[in-house]
């Protein structure tokens, strides 16, 4: 199970996570990054929030010493900064729990601001009306007049501080939205391969992990295709990394649009693509793979610039099923072996977890 992230900031600097607090920390980081002219991103906000927590003791001096020191925060101070003091941290995560945190606490603000707003209101119509009725005896002495028009003008004050506060939380909860949305952005790339556009080994990491629950909960199959493209040192070689990373991406594309909803696939790193299959048993998860060796051996690549042919690209592929209960890296080991063992018996074609010889002496030599 995953930690919750309001947990992991206490383990990790010690920061509270109540609402009574967050909004106030918050609205200090805000009010700092504006002094000091940084961009309010999602990095640069855990900073300051940080340190307007003063929870972080190494971080306090740090930024205490800059500021000192007169130095101007620019993106790549900010930068150190995150990096030295946050750099491991799972801060899409911590981030949207202070957002959280912070939004109820705004809300509630907001709310009791709206109610006493309405009673000062009341409480200014009131008076208004009481003033005129004054105002209209004859008799009413001067004093009385005057102490109720001073309520009268002190609670119409009020009434402005009151409005103008209103709008000054309305713009900070606007500010965390936007943070929030800045937030969304930074946990999909986080889980992007930057050049495939398909996901990375974390969210291999993240898809697995959910569906060998979901497998586990339904009692429904689940099979994992690790795929490597043959010889690919050699492209990069022959025809340099930029080609290299054409023909990365052309895989990439003929292998999602080929699987289509039938699997989850993602870039397991460097040649090596990975497919996560729900619903389907070991033989159907070989015959996918199969499909998507047979799609990709129809594709040709060309060098544009010259017009010359690089060639048609294959695949080995590796196939296993998830046993209920296993760890996870278990089920990736069999694979990873099936895959190459693939590539021991010739390259371009598909063995599973099946086809693995299972005595003790049989193990696999694996060539380079």
């Amino acid at each position: 199970m995953d930690a919750d992230p309001k947990v992991a900031i206490e383990l990790r600097w010690g920061i509270e996570m109540h609402a009574d607090n967050a909004g106030q920390y918050g609205q200090t980081a805000m009010d700092l990054m504006a002094r000091f002219e940084i961009p309010p991103t999602p990095h640069n906000y855990l900073v300051w929030y940080s340190y307007a927590a003063k929870e972080n003791a190494a971080l306090l001096r740090t930024i205490d010493i800059l500021i000192a020191d007169g130095r101007t925060f620019t993106d790549a101070w900010c930068d150190d900064l995150y990096f030295q003091f946050f750099g491991q941290a799972d801060d899409a995560a911590i981030l949207s729990a202070l957002a959280e945190n912070m939004e109820e606490s705004l809300a509630g603000t907001i709310a009791q601001i709206l109610e006493a707003s309405a009673d000062t209101s009341q409480f200014g119509s009131a008076l208004s009306d009481v003033k005129g009725k004054l105002n209209a005896l004859t008799d009413a002495k001067d004093e009385t007049k005057a102490l109720v028009a001073a309520l009268l003008t002190a609670t119409q004050r009020m009434e402005r501080r009151t409005l103008k506060l209103e709008q000054q939380l309305n713009q900070s909860s606007s500010q965390i939205q936007d943070l929030r949305n800045d937030l969304e952005s930074v946990r999909t790339e986080a889980l992007t391969d930057p050049l495939t556009g398909i996901g990375n080994r974390k969210a291999f990491d993240n898809y697995l992990r959910e569906k060998a629950m979901h497998a586990m909960e339904e009692g429904s199959d689940l099979c994992l295709i690790l795929c490597d493209i043959d010889h690919f040192k050699k492209v990069n070689d022959q025809w340099g990394h930029q080609i290299g990373d054409k023909v990365l991406e052309l895989v990439s594309q003929c292998l999602t649009e080929t699987a289509g909803s039938q699997a989850i696939c993602c870039r397991y790193g460097g040649e090596e693509f990975a497919f996560i299959v729900p619903a389907q048993q070991l033989q159907q998860a070989c015959d996918l793979a199969d499909i998507l060796r047979l799609a990709l051996c129809e594709k040709c690549v060309m060098n544009r610039a010259s017009g010359a042919s690089v060639g048609t690209v294959t695949m080995s592929f590796g196939v296993a099923q998830f046993a209920f209960g296993e760890p996870l890296p278990s089920l990736i080991e069999r694979a990873d072996t099936a895959l190459y063992a693939a590539k021991h018996n010739g390259r371009n074609q598909v063995m599973s977890e099946a086809d693995i010889p299972k005595e003790p002496g049989d193990q696999i030599a694996i060539a380079g």
